[in-house]
């Protein structure tokens, strides 16, 4: 069976990047085992890639543990862990994503 190969341009690509950093809205924020909700301060889209920003307030001071990202209607969008030891400055954290949009073949290509 001979196989379609469509190639998405960069508008298609883009639209959905777009469409990808409007879903969430704001994340909570783990802080020495207490989450902390923070909304999103910016979102920033460059090529290839956004960045969703939160400020982190002064207080509480503590290990940033976990950050969990989510929608405005409270749905998780997905979850990182690291450690990230925070004094008493306020913090910018930013998460970068990739979205990233490729065709693969499948066994009802012809349908």
């Amino acid at each position: 069976m001979d196989e379609f190969k469509f190639i998405p341009n960069e508008y298609y690509i883009e639209e959905g990047r777009r469409r990808f950093a409007s879903i969430a809205d704001y994340a909570i924020i783990t802080i020495d085992g207490e989450g902390y909700e923070y909304p999103i301060a910016a979102t920033v889209e460059r090529d290839g890639f956004f960045k969703h920003y939160f400020e982190v307030e002064d207080e509480p001071v503590g290990n940033i543990e976990r950050i969990e990202l989510f929608t405005q209607s409270g749905a998780s969008l997905g979850s990182g862990n690291g450690y990230i030891e925070k004094g008493d400055d306020g913090w910018q954290i930013a998460i970068k994503l990739f979205v990233v949009l490729k065709e693969e073949a499948s066994e009802d290509a012809g349908a």
